[in-house]
């Protein structure tokens, strides 16, 4: 805790909007895929997902451009009052005897589409408010407050679900107004725009032009959306195999049953990115970003393919170890890559291009959930093989560039 206090004050605010934000997935979000499948089935539930995944596309553009013609403040500001009236708009669909699973879906998707704004502007704050020395640092304490957050709201998810979602939206709608308040009242201005007279006729085209004209940036884009796919495996095609697929036991009494296991899983994760965070990061401190983006992605895939392959506890368990060990690598090993490859200049429009990996990926998790009746497990298993192979080889040319220049 002792790098935590030695930050800047907009970083540490930064990072508690962050823990907050994670510990409404951990109880809420990580378990939407099931409720839209149980309503609505998952043909549908696929398409939903991907609408979703649209919707944060535009808004990590937008607040990548707006973040640099007006500053970040503002923009997370913009977000967290969407985040507010995505909220009301989820509790008032659940509530008890008159549950609209159409209007509780427009909830979620205003809650992500302004989440996103302020994850793409607080970001820029990151690389605003760091330097080279203590900026992989700030990546690796944003991504373990992340994990301490999720285990704290998955374990309360886990039994509210089912018998108390109302609840969750209310705690939902709490910590997304502690968001605003800490955003509002306490954060200040970390970026002032200068605009010259020939740039007032800018518009967001010609914003971002820059960074997509930024072949190698582009092509490390391509690798990051590529395993960020893999990742967001967690949010749908996990859920549905385990709900489906997964054979139910009964341990000391108590009994893990699809929801549960994915529950299980998904705090197995957040404990051991906590308690072996510090340790990996030490044991990997002399890796290239590179050797970290690569190892730690094949370790990513590995674990959730033979998740995938399997429908009992043990294997899964062991499966859910193998996965987080790699995702503790590469996370600070790809986030630290980024900001290296980004013009300084343009933060948030480069930021703004980094956000769509999201939304892209959830696109292309969706559609394979859409399938996967289809092509079952074991063809999303190579799927996720064939796209590991693909990040690989581009990781592999943008680095090769970026030194060549």
């Amino acid at each position: 805790m002792k790098e935590f206090w030695n930050l800047d004050k907009n970083l540490q605010l930064r990072l508690g909007i962050v823990f907050l934000g994670a510990f409404s997935y951990g109880t809420v979000f990580s378990s939407m895929t099931i409720y839209y499948n149980q309503y609505l089935g998952s043909a549908i539930t696929g398409i939903l997902l991907a609408l979703s995944a649209v919707a944060t596309f535009v808004a990590g553009i937008l607040a990548g451009f707006f973040a640099d013609r007006n500053g970040r403040k503002p923009v997370m500001v913009f977000g967290t009052i969407i985040q507010l009236l995505g909220a009301a708009l989820a509790i008032a669909s659940n509530l008890p005897g008159h549950v609209n699973p159409w209007s509780t879906f427009i909830a979620f998707l205003l809650i992500s589409f302004g989440y996103n704004f302020v994850i793409t502007a607080g970001n820029a704050i990151i690389i605003d408010a760091s330097n080279a020395e203590n900026r992989k640092v700030v990546f690796m304490l944003d991504y373990w407050a992340q994990n301490l957050s999720v285990i704290l709201g998955a374990a309360l998810g886990a039994w509210l679900f089912r018998p108390a979602f109302e609840a969750l939206l209310v705690i939902l709608l709490l910590t997304v107004l502690v968001s605003f308040f800490l955003t509002t009242f306490v954060m200040t201005e970390t970026f002032k725009p200068t605009v010259k007279v020939d740039e007032k006729a800018e518009n967001i085209f010609q914003a971002y032009k820059t960074v997509l004209q930024d072949k190698t940036y582009m092509i490390f884009m391509g690798a990051n959306i590529a395993t960020t796919f893999i990742i967001m495996q967690f949010d749908n095609f996990l859920p549905v195999h385990l709900s489906n697929s997964f054979k139910t036991i009964t341990f000391w009494g108590f009994e893990i049953y699809g929801q549960r296991m994915l529950t299980i899983y998904l705090i197995l994760a957040c404990v051991l990115v906590v308690l072996l965070m510090t340790t990996l990061n030490r044991l990997t401190k002399d890796w290239s970003h590179q050797k970290g983006f690569i190892w730690g992605s094949l370790f990513m895939a590995i674990g959730m393919i033979f998740s995938f392959l399997t429908t009992t506890f043990t294997p899964i368990f062991i499966a859910g170890i193998v996965y987080t060990l790699g995702e503790i690598v590469y996370t600070p090993s790809v986030q630290t890559l980024g900001a290296d490859l980004m013009n300084p200049e343009k933060i948030g429009s480069y930021n703004g291009v980094a956000a769509i990996k999201m939304p892209i990926a959830s696109i292309l998790a969706g559609l394979l959930v859409s399938i996967s009746p289809m092509i079952k497990a074991t063809g999303v298993s190579l799927v996720l093989a064939l796209t590991e192979v693909l990040a690989i080889i581009l990781v592999l040319v943008a680095v090769n560039r970026h030194q060549k220049t």
